[in-house]
């Protein structure tokens, strides 16, 4: 891996780190509900892109399967969460 690529992913990564902590501070004093839904959704997708930086620094393709659960999942959350908020039931 060239010193260049290296560099690009720590960067990656430490700004994945301070967004998700963001995303974890507005999930605590969320004003809203749906304020608390987005950055559950967004804190997914957050944890989402760090499995994928972490695949291309460590050279392996091992967790892309894992990826595409969390990311079925993570939809299915978010849905579901909406539907809720939008009728008070899911079904």
């Amino acid at each position: 891996m060239s010193p260049f690529l290296a560099a690009v992913l720590k960067i990656c990564l430490a700004a994945l780190l301070g967004s998700g902590i963001m995303c974890l501070y507005r999930m605590c004093i969320g004003p809203k509900v749906a304020d608390r839904a987005i950055a559950f959704d967004t804190l997914a997708m957050i944890f989402i892109c760090a499995i994928c930086v972490l695949c291309i620094q460590w050279n392996s393709v091992l967790y892309f399967d894992a990826v595409w659960i969390l990311m079925l999942v993570g939809f299915l959350g978010s849905a579901s969460i909406a539907k809720y908020l939008e009728r008070g039931r899911i079904f």
